[in-house]
Parts: C-alpha cells; sequence; structure tokens
C-alpha cells in the first residue's frame, strides 16, 4: 500500500486519440493498477489484453505518488474518445484489533483509501442530474418507478417541479428527405424526434422502378422517317415536330383531295310530255372543278367526300345516300 498525500485532482481524464499515440497520462492517484477503468468510445477496455499501467519512465507499474500512464497495446483509432477513470475498491485491506499496535503506515493506508472512494464518489455526483443548492428544501428529484416511465418522456410538475413522467407530445411532423433507390431495392423510413421542437422528422427511401435501355434521344431508340410519319403505320419510333408535321400535312392534303363535292338535290317540272310533272334531280361538283352555284335553287345540299352516292328509289321516290 502506497503512502502518499492524495492530491484534488478529478479521478477521470479523457483524451481524444490520432490513431498513432499509445500512452495516455493520468493525474489522480490509486493505490494498484487495478483501481483504474479504462473505455475507448465508452467500451470498456481489459488490464493485460488491451493495455497495461506504467510510469513515467517506462516501467511497469505506478509512479511514486500513485499516478500513471495507460499504454495502449495497440493505438486506439483516429477520434477515438478514451476514458480514465479511478474505480477504488470500497473495502478494507487493514483490520485492528483490541489492544493491538495501530502503525502511521496502517493509518495511512486507510485514510487515503477513504479520501480516494470519497473523490470516486464525488466524480460520478458531478455527472449526475442534480437540484441546484438554491432549490427549496423539499425538492425530491427522485424518479418514478420504473414501470410507471417506461416508454414515457421525463418532465417536471409544473408546480413543484419535481419529475413527472409524461406522453410524448407531437407539434408537427415533416418530410424531411426523399431518397430514391436502385430498382428492386428495399423501400426504406425512418423518423426522427426533436425533443425541443416537437416535431417529428420522416425521410424515406423509394426504390426506382424498372427502367428500359434509354434510346439515343433519352427515349426512343430510333426516330420515325417522313414515309413512317406519313403512312402512321410505324408504333415504336419517335416523333420530331418535322415528322408531326409532315403527318399533318399529309393527312389533310388528301382529306381536300375527296371533300371538295358539292351535292344538291334540285326540283324541276318536267313539261316535255305535255302534262306538268314535278322531279327531284341530283346534281354534284366534280372533284376539283370550279363552278358556279345558286343554293336557292336547291331543296336540300350538303358537301361530303365524293365516294358519297345519290340515288332516288323508283318504288316510292325516296332520296339514298350511299356512305363509303
Amino acid at each position: 500500500m502506497a503512502l502518499f498525500d492524495v492530491n484534488d485532482n478529478v479521478r477521470k481524464v479523457t483524451a481524444t486519440a490520432n490513431g498513432n499515440l499509445v500512452d495516455f497520462d493520468f493525474n489522480f492517484q490509486v493505490n494498484a493498477t487495478t483501481d483504474i477503468d479504462v473505455a475507448l468510445d465508452g467500451v470498456a477496455k481489459q488490464l493485460t489484453s488491451d493495455y497495461t499501467i506504467v510510469t513515467s519512465a517506462g516501467a511497469a507499474g505506478l509512479n511514486a505518488d500513485g499516478t500513471g500512464t495507460v499504454r495502449f497495446n495497440s493505438a486506439p483509432a483516429n477520434n477515438v474518445t478514451v476514458s480514465i477513470k479511478s474505480d477504488v475498491p470500497l473495502s478494507r485491506a487493514s483490520v485492528y484489533t483490541s489492544g493491538g499496535n495501530i502503525t502511521a503506515a496502517s493509518l495511512e493506508a486507510d485514510f487515503d483509501r477513504i479520501v480516494m472512494a470519497l473523490g470516486d464518489a464525488d466524480e460520478t455526483l458531478n455527472r449526475s442530474l442534480k437540484a441546484p443548492v438554491n432549490d427549496p428544501a423539499d425538492v425530491n428529484m427522485t424518479l418514478p418507478k420504473k414501470e410507471t416511465r417506461k416508454g414515457k418522456l421525463l418532465g417536471f410538475d409544473a408546480t413543484s417541479g419535481n419529475p413527472v413522467i409524461q406522453d410524448a407530445a407531437v407539434s408537427s411532423a415533416n418530410v424531411s428527405n426523399v431518397t430514391t433507390g436502385a430498382p428492386g431495392s428495399a423501400a426504406t423510413a425512418t423518423a426522427t424526434y426533436n425533443s425541443t421542437t416537437g416535431a417529428i422528422d420522416f425521410t424515406f427511401g423509394l426504390p426506382q422502378g424498372a427502367q428500359g435501355a434509354a434510346g439515343n434521344n433519352g427515349v426512343f431508340n430510333a426516330i420515325a422517317t417522313q414515309l413512317e410519319a406519313q403512312t402512321g403505320t410505324e408504333n415504336t419510333k419517335g416523333m420530331t415536330p418535322l415528322r408531326v408535321k409532315e403527318a399533318i400535312n399529309a393527312q389533310v392534303s388528301g382529306i381536300s383531295a375527296v371533300a371538295s363535292k358539292f351535292f344538291g338535290v334540285k326540283k324541276i317540272v318536267e313539261t316535255t310530255s305535255g302534262v306538268g310533272r314535278t322531279i327531284l334531280q341530283q346534281e354534284h361538283t366534280l372533284v376539283g372543278g370550279s363552278e358556279n352555284l345558286v343554293l336557292s335553287d336547291y331543296e336540300t345540299y350538303f358537301f361530303a367526300t365524293g365516294s358519297v352516292g345519290l340515288t332516288l328509289r323508283s318504288s316510292d321516290g325516296h332520296l339514298l345516300i350511299d356512305l363509303p
């Protein structure tokens, strides 16, 4: 058991590794190398298998004043947090008997252990939730029992300020990000609760649908020719503005070639037989012709394609219109 004055240093040190350094000093005092807890990013490490304790000169063990250096067997990775904390056992190694001798060394060792243990407790309490010193004497910071607080949020009573449990309050929900995944990949969704604002942010990952091979114009693998556009029989090729114009012109010109006939039915009084009788006469213009017509001469008339046929049925005199 070492005999020395116990300093007032905080009984824990932390450092950030750089990927190369293996030695990390601690300036608080302990009685043995086993009185130290070491962790990397909160994960506990083991004496001997992960690290050793050496003096400032590199020898195994502690310095004469109980301080030392943690030497890792391999350098911790860059940006890893190294934590070195005192953990002196709450036990006594000495026993005082009635009438026995009490030496200064035994008293010194026991007092050192007590002070170290108090220092360990103080370091732990300083990281704990606690009420300010100016709070009322009746403040009660005891948490609600386990079964009551499971799955709940910790809050504080509006009157007493004591801890209470409460359900999560959501003020708003937002879609913060939507990403696309590869075709056939699984969809993903995450939700993050912001305890400060009460908002929930959702992030979605949506797989893309199956996509065919892109053509030379990004949509189709070929553009229709003028003939294909005009005939209108091709159904796999793209149409540029020029091809659309050519197709429309072809269809319009085809329509104008056959839709230029005038059909009319004229009532005529025949007198050649000596008896006046009224007959109906069908007339029509020629395709592409130019004629002067008086519409009032016709009982009825219309414009239609050249393939329309007009006949008078002899049995009853009805006008028959034959459509293509």
